[in-house]
């Protein structure tokens, strides 16, 4: 029989995905373990459902904070703003393998790849290039990248399909990595956050649709969304204060013995 998901659980799940999501030290791997410690017995892709859930609420908190550029970017075709323009190109092509792998890999990554020592592992490889950023010394904007150093983000963020693997920390870390400043890559980070979280949840609502997944009680998942759009919007302005005066690198402190931990 399964287990109910308890409106307290949604509430905990929605403030960690918020405070997770942009933070880089995973959001998923942090869900995966909670619901573990919760001893959740839902269908892997019914958890993966609220998860996404949770996901959208974050989405929603960016297109506010950052609602004046989306506003630009999406205007730009229609006007002469060149720079809006290939931003909005360059964020497209960077969401093509993040999106190619989500549509492939999605099945084996819910059902395979949701162990705790799985997580552990991937949150050893994020803590390690994390640490790496401390040799980045990039001063691009991110109107001076170039669409194949955006595609390399892409291709980062596509790694973070991977639960324990930080999407953010992925993609921030890349940015630096092919030459950006550490605050642009981090705001061009935001940007690329929205059309997959967007494509996620359009999937789960197919899903939904087509009877293959089960989400919450409505209770159950408003409670979760609202927490993580709450906490979202309070990371979202924690981070881009920290990455003003900050390495990435910090957060490695916390998730190596965290996944160390979970190993032994």
């Amino acid at each position: 029989m399964l287990q109910r998901m308890s409106v307290f659980q949604a509430l905990l799940l929605g403030i960690l995905q918020g405070a997770t999501e942009f933070i880089p030290v995973s959001s998923s791997g942090h869900l995966v373990l909670v619901q573990s410690h919760f001893g959740l017995t839902i269908a892997p892709q019914d958890l993966q459902g609220f998860d996404i859930l949770l996901h959208a609420a974050t989405a929603l908190a960016l297109l506010m904070i950052f609602w004046r550029r989306w506003w630009a970017l999406m205007l730009s075709p229609l006007r002469c703003d060149t720079e809006n323009k290939s931003l909005l190109i360059a964020i497209i092509i960077a969401s093509v393998p993040a999106g190619i792998a989500g549509m492939f890999l999605e099945d084996f990554v819910s059902e395979q790849l949701r162990s705790v020592q799985t997580v552990a592992a991937a949150m050893l490889v994020t803590a390690f290039i994390l640490l790496l950023t401390r040799c980045a010394r990039g001063n691009r904007t991110v109107h001076q990248t170039g669409m194949v150093r955006f595609l390399l983000i892409g291709c980062a963020q596509a790694v973070a399909i991977v639960p324990g693997i930080s999407r953010s920390g992925c993609t921030i870390a890349t940015g630096q990595f092919v030459g950006m400043h550490r605050s642009e890559a981090l705001d061009f980070s935001f940007l690329l956050a929205v059309p997959i979280i967007i494509g996620a949840l359009t999937l789960t609502v197919f899903h939904a649709w087509q009877d293959t997944l089960i989400l919450p009680q409505p209770m159950v998942a408003l409670t979760g969304f609202i927490a993580s759009f709450v906490s979202s919007i309070l990371a979202i302005i924690f981070l881009r204060s920290f990455v003003a005066r900050h390495s990435l690198a910090w957060f490695a402190v916390y998730l190596i013995p965290l996944a160390v931990l979970l190993l032994v």
